[in-house]
């Protein structure tokens, strides 16, 4: 019998001195005149921050906070070819006995930490469906197992996924319906598990859609359907241009994470000004103007600082997702080791879901990459679509009200997601 075990944040004192002498430590690289942002984030904001984080941010305060405010809980997961992973999760149910079990999947450089204040939007409610939130950090993130062998990708990740749901024993799940929301590695994930594990899931609702383009010669037929929309409106050529601009300057991070990890990892395990620049970079590129207070962006930092597996852990999904399928034996330790799944982030992209899993797709402002809508139903059955004049890549954290108001939305008596949950009465 899987046990699962309630779960507190209790970083050891021995961490948060150590954290602090590497603060009191750090030096820093002079800088140019009157660069700004353009090169990263500026010297003044980083002294700064780094004193904050040293001499004034409250870890064991923030600690208590989230201990205060989440249900959280560990629980072992059986992960082909990997063994046991304890892996870390939030469970929040309504009160409704017809709430929707809704997964949500973070990112990178995301945790759990993003869902926070999507919780009590969702599980509450008088108008409109509501929901039972689980919230997993995923292996290798936050307080959740490491993995030590080689060849964790997407398909193990969705694994862990699938098996933490079924662990919980909704008895909707794999009967009538299970809800996910991802943004950035979790809208991979998701669609990964819509490749996996289609017949248990119904709608997934993403804010990060990654698409192959129609190029001709990989698609003919979505080619042509695209001709219908060109030449594309004002606003189409602005994504285009948007992800285009990401893909030749933005994406430097990607590569270096997709194909030299390590390297990088001695530098965020070692340093904490260096992760505190790593992330802090994207949290200020990637939002739309949101202002980031000093606790929000300290907190979130920390909890890579303290995380169970280290910073560098985190980073290796782009290596794993982008890999070739690995050699079983090397990776298992076993001459007869096998790994039954795997499909990298290029098939992810290129895949279309089976036609029972309905997609919503949001485009929030300030996404990194955005294409023509039109370009979206490649992923699968998409019955829900909408653009938002504001909101970013952390859109769960920036604007929280309008990622839950169109979750709610989608699975609304008039919404097109309705029929997957309409055997459930009571909103």
């Amino acid at each position: 019998m899987t046990i699962v075990s309630p779960f507190n944040i209790a970083v050891p004192d021995a961490q948060i001195e150590q954290l602090h002498k590497k603060l009191e430590q750090a030096t820093f690289p002079n800088e140019l005149d009157g660069a700004g942002w353009d090169m990263g984030v500026p010297l003044a904001e980083m002294k700064r921050l780094a004193t904050v984080w040293r001499e004034n941010f409250d870890w064991r305060a923030q600690e208590k906070r989230l201990n205060e405010q989440l249900q959280q809980y560990t629980v072992p997961i059986s992960v082909d070819g990997f063994g046991e992973l304890d892996i870390h999760f939030i469970h929040h149910r309504s009160c409704s006995l017809n709430a929707i079990p809704l997964l949500f999947i973070h990112g990178w450089p995301g945790s759990f930490l993003e869902a926070t204040k999507l919780i009590p939007l969702l599980t509450k409610g008088n108008e409109g469906p509501v929901f039972d939130v689980v919230v997993p950090s995923l292996p290798n993130f936050g307080f959740s197992q490491g993995v030590l062998k080689k060849g964790f990708g997407l398909a193990q990740y969705a694994e862990t996924l699938h098996k933490l749901m079924m662990t919980l024993k909704y008895d909707e799940y794999g009967k009538l319906t299970l809800a996910i929301q991802g943004g950035d590695w979790g809208s991979m994930i998701a669609r990964a598990m819509a490749q996996y594990y289609a017949k248990h899931i119904q709608a997934i609702h993403l804010n990060f859609i990654p698409v192959v383009p129609p190029y001709p010669w990989r698609s003919p037929l979505r080619f042509l359907q695209s001709l219908a929309s060109v030449p594309f409106s004002a606003k189409d050529r602005a994504c285009i241009a948007r992800t285009m601009d990401y893909a030749q300057r933005g994406n430097a991070y990607m590569k270096q994470q997709a194909t030299r990890p390590e390297t990088l990892g001695y530098g965020l395990h070692d340093s904490p000004v260096a992760l505190l620049a790593w992330i802090y970079d994207k949290l200020h590129l990637w939002s739309d103007g949101y202002q980031w207070t000093d606790e929000e962006i300290l907190t979130w930092v920390s909890i890579y600082f303290f995380s169970r597996a280290g910073p560098a852990a985190s980073i290796r999904i782009y290596y794993e997702a982008s890999a070739k399928r690995p050699d079983s034996t090397k990776t298992t330790g076993e001459p007869d080791g096998q790994i039954k799944n795997w499909i990298t982030l290029d098939q992810v992209l290129a895949a279309h879901a089976p036609p029972n899993v309905r997609f919503a797709v949001a485009q929030f402002k300030e996404e990194i990459v955005m294409w023509p809508m039109a370009w979206y139903h490649a992923i699968g059955n998409v019955t829900k679509e909408k653009e938002f004049d504001r909101g970013g890549h952390f859109a769960a954290w920036e604007v929280p009200e309008l990622l839950a108001g169109d979750l709610k939305e989608f699975f609304s008596r008039d919404g097109a997601g309705y029929e997957a949950v309409q055997g459930k009465d009571g909103y």
